[in-house]
C-alpha cells in the first residue's frame, strides 16, 4: 500500500510538472499562433485532470481498496483526460468542421460509459458493477482507438500540405508527430494492463510518464521553432470559398452544379495542359526577380504567399516546379537559400552562421548546418574553411 501510495503521488508530481512546463514556456514565445496556444492550453488541462485524478486516488485509496474499484475511477477520469490532449493534439492538425466531429463522437462515447456505469450500479447496488466494468473498458478502447486513427489521418494530410506549401524546417513538425504518435501508441496498448492490475501498474506507469514528459518537451520545442502558417493555409481555404459563393451568387442557383462540374473539369485540363515555351519563361523571369529581390529572406514565406506575390496561381505555380523544374516549392527554396548562403559565406567572411542562417532565410541554425551536411557532406564552417584554402593556397602551408 505505502508503494502504491509514493507511485501514486510521483505520478500527481509528474503531472503537475509537464503541466508547468506548458504554462511556463507560454511567457517566453516569440510570437501567438492562436491554434497552437489553443492546443496548449488543451493539452494542459488534461495534465492537471490527471494530477486531481492521482491526487484523489491518494486521497480516497480507491485502487488501495480493490482494483476493480481503482479501474472504474480512472476509466471515468482518463476518458474526458485522455480526449482533451489528443483534441490538443488533433487542433493543430485538423479543420474546424472535424474537430467537431471528434468533439461530438468522444461525449457520445464518454456518455455511453457513464451511462454503463449508471446501469451496473443500479444492478448491483454498489460500486463493484462486475462484468459492466469491461463494458467501460472496452468504450474506453473504443474512444482511444477513435482518437488515435482521427489523429494519424490528419498528420499525414498535414505532413503533406507542408511539404508542398511551406519552406521552412520540417524537423520540429516531425519529431512532434512521432512523440505524439509514440504516447498515443503506448498509452493505448498500456493503459487497459494498468487500469486493471494494480501489480502492472508499477510496469507501466514510470513508462507513462517518461513518454509523457518526451510528448511534453516536443510539443515545446514545435511551438519555439515551428513558423506559424496556419493563418495564411487557413485563409487561402478563406479566400477559395469566397471566390466560390461570389461566383454561386453571380451564376445562379440554376447553374450551381454545371458550375461546378465545369470548375473541376477546367482544373483538370489546368493541371493536364504542358506549359508554352513562353509561359515557362514568364514564369522564370517572375521567380529569377522575386530571387533578386531577396523575397527568400522571409522565413515565413510558403505557396500561397509566394503565388500572391507573383501574381501566379498557386496550381500554376506547383505544376511547374514539378513539370518545368522536377523539383518541389519546398526544394527549390532550399536550394535558393542554400546557394544564397554560400554566396554570403564568400563575401563576408567575418559574418558567423547564425547571421547567415538568419539573412539567407533559414528558420533555425541548425536547418542550416543540415543543408550543409545534406549537400556538401560537412557543416558550413568547414565548407568555409575549405573554399579559404583553396583561394589563399599560402595558408594552408
Amino acid at each position: 500500500m505505502d508503494s502504491l501510495y509514493f507511485l501514486q503521488f510521483a505520478c500527481f508530481i509528474f503531472m503537475l510538472i509537464n503541466a508547468l512546463i506548458l504554462g511556463i514556456t507560454h511567457l517566453h514565445m516569440k510570437w501567438t499562433n492562436r491554434r497552437y496556444e489553443w492546443s496548449r492550453w488543451l493539452i494542459l488541462a488534461g495534465m492537471m485532470g490527471l494530477a486531481i485524478q492521482y491526487l484523489l486516488q491518494m486521497l480516497l485509496g480507491f485502487r488501495a481498496k480493490s482494483d476493480d474499484l481503482g479501474a472504474i475511477f480512472n476509466i471515468l477520469v482518463y476518458t474526458p483526460c485522455f480526449t482533451t490532449i489528443a483534441m490538443g493534439i488533433y487542433n493543430i492538425e485538423a479543420t474546424h468542421t472535424n474537430r467537431r466531429k471528434m468533439c461530438i463522437v468522444c461525449t457520445c462515447i464518454y456518455v455511453a460509459i457513464i451511462a454503463v456505469f449508471c446501469i451496473g450500479h443500479n444492478n448491483s447496488g454498489s460500486l463493484n458493477i462486475g462484468n459492466w466494468l469491461y463494458a467501460m473498458l472496452v468504450l474506453f478502447g473504443a474512444d482511444v482507438a477513435y482518437c488515435i486513427y482521427m489523429i494519424m489521418i490528419e498528420m499525414r494530410k498535414r505532413r503533406k500540405m507542408l511539404e508542398s506549401m511551406t519552406g521552412g524546417d520540417m524537423l520540429p513538425y516531425v519529431r512532434y508527430a512521432h512523440a505524439s504518435v509514440f504516447a498515443l501508441f503506448f498509452s493505448a496498448l498500456t493503459m487497459p494492463f494498468a487500469i486493471l492490475s494494480t501489480t502492472l501498474l508499477y510496469i507501466i506507469g514510470p513508462l507513462a510518464l517518461l513518454s509523457t514528459l518526451f510528448f511534453t518537451l516536443s510539443f515545446v520545442a514545435l511551438g519555439y521553432n515551428y513558423v506559424p502558417t496556419e493563418e495564411l493555409l487557413d485563409k487561402e481555404v478563406e479566400e477559395c470559398a469566397a471566390i466560390a459563393g461570389e461566383e454561386t451568387e453571380s451564376g445562379g442557383a440554376s447553374f450551381e452544379s454545371s458550375d461546378g462540374q465545369d470548375a473541376e473539369s477546367a482544373d483538370s485540363k489546368e493541371t493536364l495542359q504542358p506549359f508554352s515555351q513562353e509561359r515557362q519563361e514568364v514564369i522564370k523571369e517572375k521567380l529569377d526577380k522575386w530571387c533578386a529581390d531577396l523575397g527568400y529572406k522571409d522565413t515565413t514565406v510558403n505557396m500561397f504567399t509566394l503565388s500572391r506575390s507573383l501574381n501566379i496561381s498557386k496550381n500554376e505555380l506547383s505544376r511547374y516546379f514539378t513539370s518545368c523544374l522536377n523539383s518541389t516549392f519546398r526544394i527549390w527554396l532550399a536550394e535558393v537559400r542554400f546557394e544564397a548562403a554560400k554566396k554570403m559565406m564568400l563575401d563576408y567572411p567575418d559574418y558567423n552562421n547564425d547571421i547567415i542562417s538568419a539573412e539567407c532565410g533559414f528558420s533555425s541554425r541548425s536547418y542550416l548546418y543540415r543543408i550543409f551536411k545534406e549537400k556538401e557532406g560537412c557543416s558550413p564552417t568547414v565548407w568555409r574553411a575549405k573554399k579559404n584554402i583553396i583561394s589563399n593556397p599560402t595558408k594552408g602551408i
